[in-house]
């Protein structure tokens, strides 16, 4: 698995239960434990939603806020410069890291 393909890269980690794990990247300089119950509420509303339309459970989900983008599939997170990204990339590479894992 190489996240090195994605562009405007930050970093890549894995959520294990109250842990952020850095897999490759920089260090994020934020409140793990916040960025953790963040993406878990997230989860829990987009799940809701997509057993209510019929689409059943929901893998992950991808975000914006401000530049920086987030995407979140089965307790990898990839963040990147969203301004200098390709979003298929990192859909891409984050899928074969959830195959491969």
């Amino acid at each position: 698995m190489s996240y090195e393909n994605i562009p405007g890269l930050i970093g890549v980690y894995r959520l294990s239960g109250e842990k952020m794990i850095k897999i490759t990247g920089k260090d994020l300089k934020i409140d793990q434990q916040k960025m953790i119950n963040i993406i878990m509420e997230n989860m829990r509303i987009g799940d809701d939603e997509a057993k209510r339309i019929g689409l059943g459970s929901l893998r992950g989900f991808a975000m914006v806020v401000d530049n920086t983008g987030i995407l979140y599939l089965n307790g990898i997170l990839i963040v990147v410069d969203a301004r200098n990204t390709d979003w298929s990339t990192i859909i891409r590479e984050a899928e074969r890291g959830v195959i491969a894992a």
